[in-house]
Protein backbone atom coordinates (compact mmCIF):
# COMPACT_ATOMS: atom_id res chain seq x y z
CA UNK A 1 0.00 0.00 0.00
CA UNK A 2 1.56 3.53 -1.05
CA UNK A 3 2.15 5.76 1.87
CA UNK A 4 -0.56 7.88 2.92
CA UNK A 5 -0.48 12.24 2.74
CA UNK A 6 -1.57 13.17 6.43
CA UNK A 7 -1.27 16.67 5.11
CA UNK A 8 -3.45 15.85 1.76
CA UNK A 9 -6.28 14.47 4.03
CA UNK A 10 -5.63 17.43 6.39
CA UNK A 11 -6.41 19.98 3.15
CA UNK A 12 -9.45 18.02 1.98
CA UNK A 13 -10.62 17.69 5.76
CA UNK A 14 -10.72 21.64 5.96
CA UNK A 15 -12.26 22.18 2.70
CA UNK A 16 -15.43 19.60 3.60
CA UNK A 17 -15.69 21.09 6.24
CA UNK A 18 -15.17 24.69 5.14
CA UNK A 19 -18.34 23.80 2.83
CA UNK A 20 -20.70 22.17 5.66
CA UNK A 21 -24.53 23.64 6.69
CA UNK A 22 -22.92 23.84 10.12
CA UNK A 23 -22.16 26.60 12.72
CA UNK A 24 -18.59 28.29 12.82
CA UNK A 25 -18.17 26.76 16.04
CA UNK A 26 -19.05 23.04 15.35
CA UNK A 27 -16.63 23.67 12.22
CA UNK A 28 -13.97 24.83 13.93
CA UNK A 29 -14.94 21.79 16.61
CA UNK A 30 -14.52 19.41 13.43
CA UNK A 31 -11.39 20.63 12.17
CA UNK A 32 -9.31 20.36 15.71
CA UNK A 33 -10.62 16.93 16.41
CA UNK A 34 -9.47 15.89 12.60
CA UNK A 35 -5.82 18.04 13.82
CA UNK A 36 -5.89 15.78 16.68
CA UNK A 37 -6.80 12.55 14.94
CA UNK A 38 -3.60 13.94 13.08
CA UNK A 39 -1.24 14.53 15.91
CA UNK A 40 -1.76 11.68 18.46
CA UNK A 41 -0.40 8.50 18.00
CA UNK A 42 -1.94 6.60 20.76
CA UNK A 43 -5.39 7.99 21.25
CA UNK A 44 -7.52 7.17 18.22
CA UNK A 45 -10.47 6.03 19.97
CA UNK A 46 -10.74 8.61 21.96
CA UNK A 47 -10.50 11.11 18.98
CA UNK A 48 -12.75 8.93 16.57
CA UNK A 49 -15.67 8.58 19.98
CA UNK A 50 -15.46 12.30 20.39
CA UNK A 51 -16.24 12.80 16.63
CA UNK A 52 -19.13 10.25 16.89
CA UNK A 53 -20.65 12.33 19.92
CA UNK A 54 -20.57 15.47 18.13
CA UNK A 55 -21.87 14.32 14.87
CA UNK A 56 -24.76 12.63 16.30
CA UNK A 57 -25.89 16.32 17.08
CA UNK A 58 -25.52 17.08 13.41
CA UNK A 59 -28.16 16.66 10.47
CA UNK A 60 -27.01 13.66 8.25
CA UNK A 61 -25.03 14.59 5.15
CA UNK A 62 -22.98 12.62 2.72
CA UNK A 63 -20.24 15.66 3.47
CA UNK A 64 -20.71 14.57 7.13
CA UNK A 65 -19.95 11.15 6.11
CA UNK A 66 -16.91 11.94 4.21
CA UNK A 67 -15.50 13.99 7.03
CA UNK A 68 -15.72 11.37 9.81
CA UNK A 69 -14.30 8.57 7.13
CA UNK A 70 -11.30 11.12 6.84
CA UNK A 71 -11.01 11.70 10.69
CA UNK A 72 -10.73 8.06 11.17
CA UNK A 73 -8.58 7.12 8.35
CA UNK A 74 -6.20 10.21 9.91
CA UNK A 75 -6.38 8.28 13.45
CA UNK A 76 -5.81 4.95 12.44
CA UNK A 77 -2.92 6.03 10.24
CA UNK A 78 -1.11 7.40 13.33
CA UNK A 79 -2.68 4.30 15.62
CA UNK A 80 -1.09 1.46 14.67
CA UNK A 81 -2.81 -0.58 17.70
CA UNK A 82 -6.09 -2.43 18.35
CA UNK A 83 -8.92 -0.43 18.00
CA UNK A 84 -12.80 -0.69 17.79
CA UNK A 85 -13.87 1.64 15.29
CA UNK A 86 -17.25 3.43 15.32
CA UNK A 87 -20.48 3.00 14.03
CA UNK A 88 -19.67 5.80 11.31
CA UNK A 89 -16.96 3.97 9.44
CA UNK A 90 -19.99 1.79 9.03
CA UNK A 91 -18.21 -1.49 9.19
CA UNK A 92 -19.58 -4.63 9.04
CA UNK A 93 -20.20 -6.04 12.43
CA UNK A 94 -21.00 -9.39 11.06
CA UNK A 95 -17.34 -9.93 8.95
CA UNK A 96 -15.49 -13.20 10.03
CA UNK A 97 -12.48 -13.05 12.13
CA UNK A 98 -9.20 -12.19 9.58
CA UNK A 99 -11.53 -10.00 7.05
CA UNK A 100 -10.28 -6.71 5.25
CA UNK A 101 -11.98 -3.86 4.64
CA UNK A 102 -10.78 -1.18 2.45
CA UNK A 103 -11.95 2.28 3.49
CA UNK A 104 -13.97 3.68 0.43
CA UNK A 105 -11.98 6.26 -1.40
CA UNK A 106 -8.56 5.19 -2.84
CA UNK A 107 -5.36 6.01 -0.42
CA UNK A 108 -7.19 4.67 2.41
CA UNK A 109 -5.94 2.32 4.85
CA UNK A 110 -6.94 -1.77 4.62
CA UNK A 111 -8.17 -2.51 8.13
CA UNK A 112 -8.48 -6.75 9.54
CA UNK A 113 -11.07 -7.91 11.68
CA UNK A 114 -9.59 -9.94 14.75
CA UNK A 115 -11.32 -11.34 16.88
CA UNK A 116 -13.69 -8.71 16.81
CA UNK A 117 -11.96 -5.69 16.51
CA UNK A 118 -11.08 -4.14 13.77
CA UNK A 119 -7.12 -3.33 12.94
CA UNK A 120 -4.85 -1.20 11.24
CA UNK A 121 -2.77 -2.96 8.48
CA UNK A 122 0.18 -1.15 7.83
CA UNK A 123 2.06 -2.70 4.60
CA UNK A 124 5.50 -3.25 3.38
CA UNK A 125 6.84 -1.71 -0.14
CA UNK A 126 5.82 -5.81 -1.43
CA UNK A 127 2.46 -4.91 0.39
CA UNK A 128 2.51 -7.63 2.38
CA UNK A 129 1.07 -6.89 6.41
CA UNK A 130 3.49 -5.94 8.24
CA UNK A 131 2.94 -5.20 12.39
CA UNK A 132 5.38 -3.53 14.87
CA UNK A 133 7.65 -5.09 16.61
CA UNK A 134 8.83 -4.52 20.30
CA UNK A 135 12.22 -3.01 21.60
CA UNK A 136 13.18 -2.43 24.82
CA UNK A 137 16.27 -0.27 26.59
CA UNK A 138 17.48 1.21 30.19
CA UNK A 139 17.32 -0.39 33.64
CA UNK A 140 16.25 -4.28 33.41
CA UNK A 141 16.17 -4.89 37.47
CA UNK A 142 13.86 -7.72 36.91
CA UNK A 143 13.83 -8.36 33.55
CA UNK A 144 11.78 -5.45 32.58
CA UNK A 145 13.57 -5.04 28.97
CA UNK A 146 11.75 -8.76 27.87
CA UNK A 147 14.77 -9.56 26.70
CA UNK A 148 15.55 -12.71 29.00
CA UNK A 149 18.39 -11.29 30.98
CA UNK A 150 18.21 -8.93 34.09
CA UNK A 151 21.77 -6.85 31.94
CA UNK A 152 20.46 -3.12 31.56
CA UNK A 153 20.92 -2.01 27.82
CA UNK A 154 21.74 1.45 26.75
CA UNK A 155 20.72 0.73 22.93
CA UNK A 156 17.55 -0.72 21.73
CA UNK A 157 16.53 -4.84 22.39
CA UNK A 158 14.12 -6.96 20.95
CA UNK A 159 11.58 -7.91 23.24
CA UNK A 160 11.97 -11.93 23.30
CA UNK A 161 9.19 -14.19 22.47
CA UNK A 162 8.81 -13.79 18.64
CA UNK A 163 6.18 -12.33 18.57
CA UNK A 164 5.52 -9.52 15.26
CA UNK A 165 2.44 -8.22 16.47
CA UNK A 166 2.11 -5.66 18.69
CA UNK A 167 -0.27 -3.33 18.56
CA UNK A 168 0.27 -1.17 21.65
CA UNK A 169 3.47 -1.05 24.86
CA UNK A 170 3.52 0.78 28.32
CA UNK A 171 6.79 1.08 30.41
CA UNK A 172 6.10 0.93 34.60
CA UNK A 173 7.58 1.37 37.55
CA UNK A 174 9.19 -2.62 37.41
CA UNK A 175 7.21 -4.08 34.41
CA UNK A 176 6.23 -3.88 31.30
CA UNK A 177 2.39 -4.15 29.38
CA UNK A 178 1.46 -4.79 25.56
CA UNK A 179 -1.22 -5.64 23.53
CA UNK A 180 -0.73 -7.96 20.11
CA UNK A 181 -2.83 -7.93 17.57
CA UNK A 182 -4.67 -10.85 18.37
CA UNK A 183 -6.70 -8.94 21.49
CA UNK A 184 -4.24 -10.31 24.14
CA UNK A 185 -2.42 -8.64 26.80
CA UNK A 186 1.27 -9.85 28.39
CA UNK A 187 3.26 -8.42 30.91
CA UNK A 188 6.93 -9.08 31.89
CA UNK A 189 9.31 -7.75 34.84
CA UNK A 190 8.87 -7.37 38.56
CA UNK A 191 5.93 -9.87 39.45
CA UNK A 192 6.18 -9.24 43.57
CA UNK A 193 2.87 -7.08 43.65
CA UNK A 194 1.02 -8.96 40.96
CA UNK A 195 1.56 -6.13 38.61
CA UNK A 196 1.75 -8.57 35.59
CA UNK A 197 -1.55 -9.92 36.41
CA UNK A 198 -0.68 -13.44 35.70
CA UNK A 199 -2.72 -14.60 38.60
CA UNK A 200 -0.22 -14.86 41.37
CA UNK A 201 2.11 -12.59 43.03
CA UNK A 202 5.10 -14.56 42.55
CA UNK A 203 8.62 -13.56 40.85
CA UNK A 204 10.02 -11.68 38.29
CA UNK A 205 9.33 -12.44 34.12
CA UNK A 206 12.27 -11.72 31.90
CA UNK A 207 10.22 -12.42 29.07
CA UNK A 208 6.41 -11.97 28.34
CA UNK A 209 3.78 -14.05 30.10
CA UNK A 210 -0.42 -13.28 29.10
CA UNK A 211 -2.23 -11.79 31.16
CA UNK A 212 -4.92 -13.86 32.90
CA UNK A 213 -8.70 -14.06 31.98
CA UNK A 214 -9.11 -15.36 28.72
CA UNK A 215 -9.90 -11.79 26.86
CA UNK A 216 -8.99 -11.51 23.77
CA UNK A 217 -10.56 -8.07 23.15
CA UNK A 218 -7.78 -5.52 25.08
CA UNK A 219 -7.05 -2.34 22.98
CA UNK A 220 -5.12 -0.40 25.34
CA UNK A 221 -2.75 -1.26 28.70
CA UNK A 222 -1.14 1.58 31.19
CA UNK A 223 1.64 0.18 33.68
CA UNK A 224 1.74 2.13 36.72
CA UNK A 225 4.28 2.23 39.83
CA UNK A 226 2.91 -1.09 40.77
CA UNK A 227 -0.42 -2.38 38.94
CA UNK A 228 -1.53 -2.49 35.65
CA UNK A 229 -4.57 -0.97 33.74
CA UNK A 230 -6.67 -2.17 31.18
CA UNK A 231 -9.16 -1.28 28.58
CA UNK A 232 -11.27 -3.63 26.56
CA UNK A 233 -13.55 -3.10 23.57
CA UNK A 234 -16.56 -3.13 25.08
CA UNK A 235 -15.82 -0.42 26.78
CA UNK A 236 -14.76 -1.75 30.29
CA UNK A 237 -11.66 -1.35 32.38
CA UNK A 238 -9.42 -3.38 34.53
CA UNK A 239 -6.81 -2.87 36.58
CA UNK A 240 -4.15 -5.62 38.29
CA UNK A 241 -1.59 -5.24 41.24
CA UNK A 242 -1.01 -3.79 44.46
CA UNK A 243 -3.98 -2.02 45.93
CA UNK A 244 -2.75 0.06 48.90
CA UNK A 245 -4.11 3.25 47.55
CA UNK A 246 -7.03 2.11 45.68
CA UNK A 247 -5.66 2.13 42.59
CA UNK A 248 -7.11 -0.47 41.20
CA UNK A 249 -10.60 0.67 41.64
CA UNK A 250 -12.47 -1.96 42.78
CA UNK A 251 -13.91 -0.17 45.66
CA UNK A 252 -11.33 -2.04 48.40
CA UNK A 253 -8.20 -0.41 49.53
CA UNK A 254 -5.88 -2.23 51.52
CA UNK A 255 -2.86 -2.15 52.54
CA UNK A 256 -1.36 -5.09 51.76
CA UNK A 257 -3.98 -5.88 49.11
CA UNK A 258 -2.70 -7.41 45.89
CA UNK A 259 -4.66 -8.04 43.05
CA UNK A 260 -2.61 -10.48 40.90
CA UNK A 261 -5.25 -11.10 38.04
CA UNK A 262 -7.96 -8.20 36.29
CA UNK A 263 -10.46 -7.28 38.04
CA UNK A 264 -13.26 -4.71 36.53
CA UNK A 265 -13.05 -1.22 38.03
CA UNK A 266 -16.29 -0.74 39.85
CA UNK A 267 -18.99 1.84 38.59
CA UNK A 268 -20.64 -0.19 35.86
CA UNK A 269 -19.52 2.29 32.84
CA UNK A 270 -18.71 0.38 29.53
CA UNK A 271 -17.63 3.60 28.19
CA UNK A 272 -14.59 4.02 28.73
CA UNK A 273 -12.28 5.24 25.86
CA UNK A 274 -8.68 5.68 27.66
CA UNK A 275 -6.73 4.82 30.93
CA UNK A 276 -3.76 6.19 31.99
CA UNK A 277 -0.96 5.41 35.15
CA UNK A 278 2.32 6.84 35.55
CA UNK A 279 5.44 5.16 35.76
CA UNK A 280 5.65 6.09 39.41
CA UNK A 281 2.13 6.63 40.26
CA UNK A 282 -0.54 5.15 42.37
CA UNK A 283 -3.53 6.78 40.95
CA UNK A 284 -5.57 5.76 38.13
CA UNK A 285 -7.37 8.16 35.08
CA UNK A 286 -9.73 7.07 32.83
CA UNK A 287 -11.63 9.02 29.98
CA UNK A 288 -15.22 8.19 29.17
CA UNK A 289 -16.59 8.73 25.83
CA UNK A 290 -19.00 11.54 26.95
CA UNK A 291 -16.33 13.34 27.34
CA UNK A 292 -15.63 13.32 31.28
CA UNK A 293 -12.85 12.33 33.00
CA UNK A 294 -12.48 10.34 36.05
CA UNK A 295 -9.93 9.25 38.87
CA UNK A 296 -9.22 6.53 41.98
CA UNK A 297 -6.11 5.73 44.24
CA UNK A 298 -3.73 7.99 45.91
CA UNK A 299 -5.33 11.54 46.30
CA UNK A 300 -2.51 12.69 48.76
CA UNK A 301 -2.14 15.82 46.41
CA UNK A 302 -5.23 16.27 45.17
CA UNK A 303 -4.23 14.21 41.85
CA UNK A 304 -7.41 12.74 41.23
CA UNK A 305 -9.41 16.34 40.76
CA UNK A 306 -11.89 15.95 42.75
CA UNK A 307 -11.51 19.14 44.67
CA UNK A 308 -10.45 16.87 47.73
CA UNK A 309 -7.26 15.40 49.26
CA UNK A 310 -9.09 12.31 50.22
CA UNK A 311 -7.62 8.72 48.14
CA UNK A 312 -10.61 6.81 47.19
CA UNK A 313 -10.71 3.15 45.62
CA UNK A 314 -13.61 3.96 43.55
CA UNK A 315 -13.40 6.46 40.18
CA UNK A 316 -14.87 9.94 41.18
CA UNK A 317 -15.63 12.19 38.63
CA UNK A 318 -13.04 14.82 37.78
CA UNK A 319 -14.49 18.52 39.02
CA UNK A 320 -15.23 21.80 37.20
CA UNK A 321 -18.00 20.70 34.54
CA UNK A 322 -16.06 19.85 32.07
CA UNK A 323 -17.25 17.18 29.37
CA UNK A 324 -14.85 17.72 26.35
CA UNK A 325 -11.92 16.32 27.35
CA UNK A 326 -10.13 13.80 24.83
CA UNK A 327 -6.95 12.89 26.40
CA UNK A 328 -5.47 12.53 30.18
CA UNK A 329 -2.43 11.52 31.76
CA UNK A 330 -1.63 10.68 34.98
CA UNK A 331 1.97 11.31 36.45
CA UNK A 332 3.65 10.71 39.50
CA UNK A 333 1.43 13.14 41.99
CA UNK A 334 -0.23 15.19 39.26
CA UNK A 335 -2.54 14.77 36.27
CA UNK A 336 -2.98 17.13 33.09
CA UNK A 337 -5.66 16.70 30.64
CA UNK A 338 -6.59 18.36 27.00
CA UNK A 339 -10.02 19.59 26.19
CA UNK A 340 -11.26 19.85 22.90
CA UNK A 341 -10.74 23.21 22.88
CA UNK A 342 -6.66 22.90 22.66
CA UNK A 343 -6.36 23.98 25.98
CA UNK A 344 -4.40 22.08 28.67
CA UNK A 345 -5.11 21.65 32.58
CA UNK A 346 -3.81 20.28 35.23
CA UNK A 347 -4.30 19.92 38.66
CA UNK A 348 -2.59 17.33 41.89
CA UNK A 349 0.53 18.93 43.56
CA UNK A 350 2.40 22.04 42.52
CA UNK A 351 5.91 22.38 43.36
CA UNK A 352 8.49 22.55 40.45
CA UNK A 353 6.09 23.93 38.75
CA UNK A 354 5.41 20.51 37.27
CA UNK A 355 1.37 22.11 36.80
CA UNK A 356 2.43 24.90 34.29
CA UNK A 357 0.28 27.28 36.06
CA UNK A 358 2.96 29.92 36.18
CA UNK A 359 3.39 29.25 39.76
CA UNK A 360 5.63 26.55 41.84
CA UNK A 361 4.15 25.95 45.20
CA UNK A 362 4.54 22.90 47.13
CA UNK A 363 0.84 23.54 47.79
CA UNK A 364 -1.72 21.19 46.38
CA UNK A 365 -4.27 22.08 43.54
CA UNK A 366 -7.17 19.92 44.24
CA UNK A 367 -9.04 20.97 40.82
CA UNK A 368 -7.97 21.40 37.14
CA UNK A 369 -6.00 24.41 36.30
CA UNK A 370 -5.26 26.06 32.65
CA UNK A 371 -2.03 25.66 31.29
CA UNK A 372 -0.36 29.11 31.43
CA UNK A 373 0.65 30.27 27.81
CA UNK A 374 -2.77 31.02 26.06
CA UNK A 375 -1.99 27.73 23.61
CA UNK A 376 -5.34 26.61 22.22
CA UNK A 377 -4.00 23.86 19.71
CA UNK A 378 -2.56 21.42 22.53
CA UNK A 379 -3.44 17.88 20.99
CA UNK A 380 -1.12 15.75 23.71
CA UNK A 381 0.36 16.10 26.89
CA UNK A 382 2.20 13.94 29.53
CA UNK A 383 2.46 13.76 33.02
CA UNK A 384 6.29 12.70 34.30
CA UNK A 385 7.64 12.50 38.19
CA UNK A 386 7.79 16.04 38.04
CA UNK A 387 7.69 17.68 34.78
CA UNK A 388 5.10 17.81 32.39
CA UNK A 389 5.38 17.73 28.62
CA UNK A 390 3.12 18.45 25.50
CA UNK A 391 2.99 18.29 21.69
CA UNK A 392 0.94 21.05 19.82
CA UNK A 393 -1.07 21.24 16.42
CA UNK A 394 2.04 22.84 14.85
CA UNK A 395 4.14 19.50 16.12
CA UNK A 396 6.11 21.31 18.34
CA UNK A 397 7.16 20.00 21.75
CA UNK A 398 7.30 22.06 24.70
CA UNK A 399 8.03 21.50 28.39
CA UNK A 400 7.82 22.47 32.25
CA UNK A 401 8.33 21.45 35.95
CA UNK A 402 11.28 19.96 37.47
CA UNK A 403 14.24 20.08 35.29
CA UNK A 404 17.37 18.41 37.40
CA UNK A 405 18.01 16.29 34.98
CA UNK A 406 17.61 18.15 32.04
CA UNK A 407 14.14 16.65 31.28
CA UNK A 408 12.64 19.68 30.02
CA UNK A 409 15.04 19.48 27.03
CA UNK A 410 15.48 23.26 27.03
CA UNK A 411 19.85 22.74 26.71
CA UNK A 412 20.07 23.55 30.83
CA UNK A 413 19.04 22.36 34.33
CA UNK A 414 17.11 25.27 35.31
CA UNK A 415 13.25 24.63 35.92
CA UNK A 416 10.06 26.43 35.16
CA UNK A 417 6.65 26.75 36.05
CA UNK A 418 5.12 27.73 32.20
CA UNK A 419 5.45 25.56 28.85
CA UNK A 420 9.04 26.46 27.46
CA UNK A 421 9.74 24.49 23.66
CA UNK A 422 11.97 21.95 23.48
CA UNK A 423 15.25 22.82 21.55
CA UNK A 424 16.05 21.33 18.24
CA UNK A 425 13.77 23.09 16.51
CA UNK A 426 11.92 20.13 15.04
CA UNK A 427 7.97 20.86 14.12
CA UNK A 428 6.91 17.37 13.29
CA UNK A 429 6.73 15.89 16.91
CA UNK A 430 3.93 12.65 16.35
CA UNK A 431 4.28 11.94 20.16
CA UNK A 432 6.10 12.17 23.78
CA UNK A 433 6.09 10.71 26.48
CA UNK A 434 7.43 11.45 30.03
CA UNK A 435 8.55 8.98 32.47
CA UNK A 436 10.27 9.54 36.13
CA UNK A 437 13.21 12.09 34.76
CA UNK A 438 13.29 11.35 31.10
CA UNK A 439 10.91 11.52 27.89
CA UNK A 440 10.62 9.65 24.71
CA UNK A 441 9.39 11.05 21.80
CA UNK A 442 8.45 9.83 18.28
CA UNK A 443 9.12 12.12 15.08
CA UNK A 444 6.92 12.24 11.46
CA UNK A 445 9.89 10.82 10.00
CA UNK A 446 9.86 7.57 12.43
CA UNK A 447 12.77 8.59 14.23
CA UNK A 448 12.67 8.08 18.02
CA UNK A 449 14.33 10.90 20.64
CA UNK A 450 14.80 11.11 24.15
CA UNK A 451 16.62 13.23 26.51
CA UNK A 452 16.66 13.72 30.03
CA UNK A 453 18.30 11.06 32.94
CA UNK A 454 20.11 8.68 31.65
CA UNK A 455 21.63 6.71 34.39
CA UNK A 456 20.75 3.34 32.72
CA UNK A 457 20.87 4.11 29.42
CA UNK A 458 17.18 4.64 29.35
CA UNK A 459 17.84 7.17 26.58
CA UNK A 460 18.38 4.48 23.75
CA UNK A 461 21.90 6.58 22.84
CA UNK A 462 24.85 3.78 23.66
CA UNK A 463 25.99 6.26 26.81
CA UNK A 464 24.77 6.61 30.33
CA UNK A 465 24.71 9.92 30.26
CA UNK A 466 22.37 12.52 31.08
CA UNK A 467 20.87 15.04 28.47
CA UNK A 468 19.29 18.28 28.59
CA UNK A 469 18.46 18.56 24.62
CA UNK A 470 16.96 15.49 22.46
CA UNK A 471 19.44 12.76 21.17
CA UNK A 472 18.44 10.73 18.52
CA UNK A 473 17.56 6.85 19.64
CA UNK A 474 20.52 4.60 18.40
CA UNK A 475 19.93 2.18 15.71
CA UNK A 476 19.03 4.04 12.43
CA UNK A 477 15.11 3.14 12.52
CA UNK A 478 12.90 5.37 10.72
CA UNK A 479 9.50 3.47 11.86
CA UNK A 480 9.31 3.91 15.25
CA UNK A 481 5.26 3.73 15.95
CA UNK A 482 4.69 4.27 19.57
CA UNK A 483 7.20 5.31 22.46
CA UNK A 484 6.67 4.68 26.45
CA UNK A 485 8.68 6.39 29.03
CA UNK A 486 9.07 4.26 32.23
CA UNK A 487 10.50 4.98 36.04
CA UNK A 488 14.04 4.15 34.73
CA UNK A 489 13.43 2.13 31.34
CA UNK A 490 12.01 2.99 27.90
CA UNK A 491 9.69 0.18 25.33
CA UNK A 492 8.36 1.69 22.15
CA UNK A 493 7.15 -0.34 19.00
CA UNK A 494 8.43 -0.59 14.99
CA UNK A 495 6.78 -1.15 12.28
Amino acid sequence: MPNISQSSLITQLQTIINGLSVTSETKERLITLAKSAQMIGANASTITTQLQTLISTLPPSSALNDVALLVVSLALITDNRVLTVPAIVDLPSTAAAGSVYFVESEGYPYIRRINGTWVMIETNSQGAASYPTALTWGNNTDGRLGDNTTTSKSSPVFVSGGFTDWTQISAGGYATIAVRANGTAWAWGSNANGQLGMGTASTSRLSPVSVVGGFTDWVQVSAGQNHGLGLRSNGTVWSWGQNGQGQIGDGLSDPISIRSSPVSVVGGFTDWVQVTTGSSAFHSIGLRANGTLWGWGRNTNGQLGDNTNISKSSPVSVVGGFTDWVQVSAGGAHSIGVRANGTAWAWGLGSSGRLGDGTSSSSNTLSPVSVVGGFTDWVQVSAGGAHSIGVRANGTAWAWGYNGSGQLGTNNTTGTSSPVSVVGGFMDWVQLDAGLSHNIGVRSNGTAWAWGTNIYGQLGDNTSVSKSSPVSVVGGFTDWVQVSAGSIHTAALRS
